[in-house]
């Protein structure tokens, strides 16, 4: 009896899987559709029609996959997030660039899809062990208020879209933990494929720059990459920037540490050049103390497969690492930790410190969304940001919000650790090492918007998770 009994949930576990799979296959056609409608058009330079066909085709296909089957509709939402900032500045490079470019919303739009799921499910943010979440969510309500009377609609809009979808994209993988195999197993192949990609249009654009990021770097007046030319480019690869791009290397190669299979390993050997490259030491600091909670939390002979997997990448990286162009820029950048008083971007981090606390704390009521940040690129509003995510939440969400706010996280962070001391699933753990340190890295930028907070919440959502 028991012999049949297995035999059927080893059935049924087959025909799950199988079925999973074909659904696979059918959303990453989507996907593959969508990148050759890309190439398409700009290959014709019809890139005024993929300025406004590209948002329009990926919310289509992420609504359609939504309903398809949640694991791959995330998947393709986190390529989105990779991927569109390069789609945007194809067309940039077509049609001239564009300070509000409709392509990069497309994130925005598809990743909102998933906001559906609180209305599918509306008790659901109510539980006890949710509260935090609620609490990050009438703080973004607080400041969106604030920042519609301060600041204007669309700064406001714009942020809020900025911080709150990120969290609903992520949260919304808690509300279906039934099908946790699958959306684990899902997120982790996007992930892993994602590195793979963006790592070797990264080295790529290290050594010969396409014309459209040359370009980009001119136009957007985007000094901290570097001078746009070959070998003297800070890695930003597919995405907006080196610190997002080196935040999302960060917490990739972290997974990677703890899945199995020779796809992370080959993902990890291209991301690691890639991720010296982006010379964002804040991810690199990112990745030490990751790595560190990991080693400490995993149990057993885990450990030494971590190392020894390690290893087996770090022997498959040294080639590229040792060429003489990769590894000077990575020296050059590492020498500043040894004199790092002397280092510019030490130097204005300290001063904004010293120079904007005061402000940031004397705003009871804060300036809400759209005051600073992405927000300000649609009002008339001075500042842009600035680098720290720990200043900007008095200053944007006020004493009581602010307070609330930090209240969340600290709950949210012990929730993730005691999970990481409970489990033996590695990737849970990894999670947690991830989510914690994004956390902390709040002093060096904000960290729970945009791709940086896609990481950070996505982290989160797998960590607080089942364990599988």
């Amino acid at each position: 009896m028991s012999g049949h009994a297995g035999s059927l949930a080893a059935a049924t576990a087959f025909k799950q899987s199988f079925s999973f799979s074909s659904r696979l296959v059918y959303g990453y056609g989507l996907m593959a559709a969508l990148a050759l409608f890309t190439i398409a058009l700009t290959s014709v330079h019809a890139g005024s029609i993929l300025n406004l066909a590209f948002p329009g085709l990926a919310f289509g296909i992420g609504f359609l996959l939504f309903f398809y089957d949640r694991a791959i509709y995330f998947s393709f939402a986190w390529w989105i997030w990779l991927f569109a900032p390069e789609v945007r500045r194809l067309v940039d490079f077509q049609i001239g660039y564009q300070p509000e470019s409709p392509v990069i919303i497309t994130p925005l739009l598809v990743s909102s899809i998933a906001l559906i799921t609180f209305l599918q499910r509306p008790g659901f943010l109510l539980q006890r062990s949710l509260v935090p979440f609620l609490v990050i969510i009438l703080a973004y309500g607080y400041a969106f208020v604030t920042g519609i009377f301060l600041n204007g609609l669309l700064p406001a809009l714009y942020d809020l879209g900025n911080n709150l979808i990120p969290l609903g994209l992520a949260t919304s993988l808690l509300a279906y933990q039934g099908r946790s195999h699958a959306n684990r197993h899902a997120m982790m192949l996007a992930m892993m494929l994602g590195l793979v990609l963006i790592s070797a249009y990264g080295i790529y654009q290290f050594f010969d720059i396409p014309a459209w990021d040359q370009y980009w770097i001119t136009a957007s007046k985007f000094g901290s990459a570097g001078n746009g030319q070959a070998e003297q480019v800070r890695l930003f690869g597919t995405l907006n920037s080196p610190g997002p791009y080196g935040f999302v290397l960060m917490g990739s190669l972290i997974f990677a540490l703890v899945l199995r299979g020779p796809l992370r390993i080959f993902a990890a050997a291209l991301g690691f050049p890639a991720f010296g490259l982006c010379l964002v030491r804040s991810a690199w600091g990112g990745w030490v103390l990751s790595t560190l909670f990991l080693l400490i939390f995993v149990r057993g002979r885990t450990q030494f497969r971590i190392i020894a997997a390690g290893f087996t990448i770090a022997m498959l990286a040294l080639p590229l690492i040792t060429i003489t162009p990769v590894a000077s820029a990575i020296d050059k950048r590492l020498a500043t930790f040894g004199n790092i008083e002397q280092d510019q971007s030490y130097q204005s981090r300290a001063s904004l410190y010293q120079n904007f606390t005061p402000t940031a704390l004397s705003t009871p009521f804060g300036i809400g969304f759209g005051g600073n940040g992405l927000g300000t690129k649609l009002s008339d509003v001075m500042v842009y940001g600035f680098d720290s995510g720990l200043l900007q939440i008095p200053y944007q969400f006020g004493w009581v919000f602010g307070a609330a706010f930090i209240w969340a996280l600290g709950a949210l962070g012990l929730r993730a650790i005691a999970a990481a001391r409970s489990t033996n699933d590695n990737v849970k753990i990894a999670a947690a090492g991830v989510f914690c340190t994004m956390v902390v890295e709040t002093v060096a930028g904000p960290m729970f918007s945009g791709a940086d907070g896609l990481v950070t919440w996505t982290a989160l959502a797998i960590a607080l998770g089942p364990s599988l």
